[in-house]
């Protein structure tokens, strides 16, 4: 099991500069993946994104590289030099127009990010390549090393969610049998107060017991609980890939038979076992949202 929060790093020094990667990832329903490049180096974000797209199955994912190049920048600079003299000229026009005696400078042209551009050509692509992706790999270590311990205090804890889920599941089929006989002997106390010793109410609570009996059955509800709880156990534990949204369904099925069981029972001690359920299903479910 993998935490879907987690951190990575790695720097590597190399005779074409020094580069590190920084990866963080949080929880998202799907796969997000934000890569941030320096400019010399974004035709490589295709490749980046491939390889954080088959080791990651979701959450947001922000990957930051930075590069200092040791001589100089693998691509080539461009100057747009007509456009900096029309850019010039009307500049020029404009001071003279409104009578500012003031000399256009390099400075006053240097944010027109139209004035460069990046050449097509770029040197030694392949080796910048593999330095990436193996830098890349160096920081994904560590990123997946801490994904999996997060993962096994989630799995421990979802684990020990589940043993109460089933003694309490267990609690409830005891007390399920006892639901209808509380009945008759509730109804039974209340028709003697009513009508003492009429022979017709016994006949009149064992009616209104055997129509309870039917309407308020939940041992295929309880059956259908604890075969989800099975499932969702054995995920947990035998399981080697992503599983979070697996256990999210698992998780709405055991949610949708609870409520049926709540619903169907009248009997106190029961609809108060519910509630614990209920909330104990809330709890794996906030941890669950941290899965990968």
């Amino acid at each position: 099991m993998k935490s879907m929060t987690a951190y990575g790093r790695a720097t590597a020094a190399t005779p074409l500069g020094r580069f590190s990667a920084e990866i963080q990832s949080v929880n998202r329903k799907h796969l997000e993946i934000n890569i941030f490049l320096p400019k010399e180096l974004q035709r490589f974000e295709p490749d980046i994104r491939n390889k954080l797209s088959t080791v990651i199955a979701r959450g947001q994912v922000t990957l930051k590289l930075f590069a200092q190049f040791e001589k100089s920048s693998p691509v080539n600079v461009v100057a747009n030099i007509p456009l900096a003299i029309k850019l010039k000229q009307a500049l020029e026009s404009i001071a003279k127009e409104l009578n500012i005696k003031e000399d256009i400078t390099l400075e006053m042209l240097a944010d027109k990010e139209e004035l460069l551009s990046y050449s097509e050509e770029f040197q030694d692509e392949e080796k910048y390549r593999k330095i990436l992706l193996d830098i890349l790999d160096n920081a994904l270590q560590g990123f997946n090393k801490m994904k999996l311990k997060e993962g096994e205090n989630l799995q421990k804890d979802i684990l020990e969610r589940i043993k109460k889920l089933k003694a309490t599941i267990d609690k409830i089929a005891v007390l399920c049998p006892n639901a209808a006989e509380k009945l008759r002997q509730k109804l039974t106390d209340k028709l003697n107060e009513v009508l003492p010793g009429v022979v017709e109410n016994e006949e009149r609570i064992l009616r209104e017991v055997c129509m309870y009996a039917e309407k308020a059955d939940i041992v295929e509800e309880i059956t259908r609980f604890n075969s989800h709880l099975t499932q969702c156990q054995s995920l947990i534990e035998k399981s080697q890939g992503p599983i979070g949204k697996t256990l999210e369904f698992i998780l709405q099925e055991l949610g949708r038979e609870i409520n049926t069981i709540g619903s169907k029972s009248a009997d106190i001690e029961i609809s108060k076992l519910v509630i614990e359920i209920k909330s104990e299903l809330e709890r794996i479910r906030e941890q669950i949202q941290n899965i990968e």
